[in-house]
């Protein structure tokens, strides 16, 4: 820890050195609250959720179909021969994982799906981030949802209203 101040300490003096007298500047800023006021994540969201909608109707179905045939089974089981049961009961776990595995893979889908559709949408937020960096003369922008900080100072500047201006948000 000793080893980490001391190592700080020396970045700091390094760093007002090679600027010289101009003060180091940070920033920061709450990138989610950024990302929801983009119209387009809204749009990612309306799409997101069409897409669930239609897997959650698919899974609906399917459930419904498993179902119906347990209680067919369950019905007729008294009447049926070993060897049925043992067929229809091997159908039904079929049917059951099949209903699992689709469950699963609707939402890797999802999840694959959703980061694409945001993909573009963070590369926009991450350029606006650098563009204000750069033009506003800061060393470093934290990002203050990862980590709270144990302590900000007012000289920290929010650069969230900068990036929004950037990207044209009110």
């Amino acid at each position: 820890m000793k080893n980490l101040y001391s190592l700080i300490v020396v970045f700091m003096l390094a760093c007002t050195a090679a600027f010289g007298q101009q003060p180091m500047k940070f920033g920061h800023i709450n990138s989610a609250e950024v990302l929801q006021a983009l119209p387009e994540l809204k749009e990612v969201e309306t799409q997101m959720e069409a897409e669930f909608n239609e897997k959650e109707g698919q899974l609906t179905a399917m459930q419904e179909e498993l179902v119906g045939k347990q209680e067919a089974y369950q019905q007729e089981a008294a009447s049926l021969t070993p060897e049925q049961r043992a067929e229809r009961e091997q159908e039904l776990v079929v049917m059951n994982q099949k209903v699992q595995e689709f469950y699963m893979l609707s939402q890797q889908q999802m999840q694959v799906k959703q980061n694409e559709l945001q993909a573009p949408i963070m590369q926009k937020l991450k350029a606006a981030i650098q563009e204000v960096g750069d033009e506003e003369g800061f060393l470093y922008i934290f990002e203050m949802t990862s980590r709270v900080p144990v302590y900000a100072s007012d000289k920290s500047v929010d650069v969230g209203p900068l990036v929004k201006a950037k990207l044209g948000i009110q």
